[in-house]
């Protein structure tokens, strides 16, 4: 009794392309989360500088300004981290991308 075996390589074409596409999903997921790390990253770096400034008394500092300020703190931070020039992401990106 002879057994044939049929071996069905689109079967494993597929398997590959799922895995593939899987797997740049999964890049884009770590690239987005890199990327937001270094916008928190940043944001709180700016935060931490603008403390450290003294306060002159000629504006009074009220709760609406402080909201304004962090409002614009996080949008700085977005900004800088979407130029990507601290390059930050894209070494988080490197190192958690090894495999």
């Amino acid at each position: 009794m002879t057994e044939f075996r049929i071996q069905n390589t689109e079967g494993r074409s597929q398997k590959s392309e799922v895995r593939s596409q899987k797997s740049e999903n999964e890049d884009k997921k770590l690239k987005k989360l890199t990327s937001e790390f270094e916008s928190v990253f940043l944001y709180y770096m700016i935060k931490t500088m603008r403390d450290t400034v003294t306060k002159s008394g000629f504006i009074s500092g009220k709760s609406g300004e402080e909201i304004y300020k962090s409002m614009m703190d996080q949008e700085l931070a977005k900004s800088m981290a979407e130029r990507g020039k601290s390059e930050i992401s894209e070494t988080m990106y490197k190192q958690l991308n090894k495999k």
